[in-house]
């Protein structure tokens, strides 16, 4: 990194008054600001800032083109991967001033990258004095938001389905045991009667290795989704419909107890059978399970019981037809 001081002031103004943070602010407001900034360049491949390090500037590219990496750890296997990327007029590290939490992202000038590098006090002192650049930053904020909240839909969706995927389900089986636990705790025994424990349901297809062998991948994937448009179609608004992987689905039905758990097993019984949403005829076998909130199992646990209530229900089915 090289700093340009040598860059007029009056040319740093004029820089900042085309960034989008910096475009409502008028001259007078924006001459501290530019009085107190540095020009500075990276070359391609140089980190701007690094994760984890103390958030004490705040950059705005001038030109250039940045990659922004998170490090991410999760069953002990440490991974970074890149989450977005800033061009010209985009800032960086400006979380870290707001919070006064180390930097949560490295940035890395993927070209050659100029930016105006203003420290903690002067950036955060023009956010006091002026509406115009809070409200840009409100902005900024707001957006990367919005970009956060979809990156992260699309990471705990099942792309051919659409319900959520296994990972989703991981997460959302630990929330609702958390948050069942908690409302046990609370409430004590006197409201037990009114609470419901949180049901699980485990769906296959049957015999789908012998629908793609007869009719083909394309056909088995229609299938998978007919299955999860089922599932959705006869579950609460407060359920979760998940694939598992493969032809395997999971639902999970808070506060739903056993009756709950017999209702929408019986609306996706009586949907595929009745009413063949699929491009062939298949059908399914439903296993359920509940969740006892005092000490709420693991979801491999939980999902080992409805395995072993499915094959039940399949053995109770073939010895019917025979």
């Amino acid at each position: 990194m090289s700093g340009l001081s040598d860059v007029p002031v009056e040319a740093r103004a004029r820089q900042l008054s085309q960034l989008p943070l910096f475009r409502e602010m008028t001259p007078e407001e924006l001459a501290p600001l530019a009085a107190a900034c540095e020009v500075v360049s990276f070359r391609a491949g140089e980190a701007i800032v690094r994760q984890g390090e103390p958030g004490d500037s705040v950059y705005v590219i001038l030109d250039g083109r940045v990659e922004v990496l998170a490090r991410t750890e999760r069953n002990g296997v440490l991974a970074e991967s890149v989450v977005s990327w800033l061009v010209a007029g985009d800032a960086l590290g400006e979380l870290s001033l707001l919070d006064g939490q180390p930097r949560s992202a490295t940035c890395v000038a993927l070209t050659d990258t100029t930016c105006l590098r203003l420290e903690r006090d002067e950036f955060l002192g023009a956010v006091r004095r002026h509406w115009s650049l809070t409200h840009a930053l409100l902005g900024v904020v707001a957006d990367r938001l919005r970009h956060a909240d979809s990156r992260l839909a699309e990471h705990a969706t099942d792309p051919l389905t659409g319900v959520n995927n296994r990972r989703a389900l991981l997460d959302l089986y630990e929330r609702e045991t958390s948050r069942a636990a908690r409302v046990t705790r609370q409430a004590g025994a006197a409201t037990m009667p009114t609470m419901q424990p949180l049901g699980l349901l485990f769906v296959d297809v049957n015999r789908f290795k012998s629908i793609n062998d007869t009719y083909g991948h394309q056909v088995g994937d229609e299938v998978l989704c007919a299955v999860a448009q089922a599932l959705v179609t006869c579950s609460r608004g407060t359920d979760f419909v998940a694939r598992y992987g493969g032809d395997e689905f999971v639902v999970l039905l808070p506060d739903a107890g056993q009756g709950g758990v017999d209702v929408v097993a019986g609306r996706v019984r009586d949907l595929l059978e009745n009413h063949a949403p699929g491009p062939v005829p298949f059908t399914v076998s439903i296993g359920g399970a509940l969740v006892d909130p005092h000490a709420p199992k693991k979801l491999e646990e939980i999902m080992a019981e409805a395995d072993a209530a499915m094959y039940r229900e399949k053995a109770r089915a073939h010895a019917a037809s025979t």
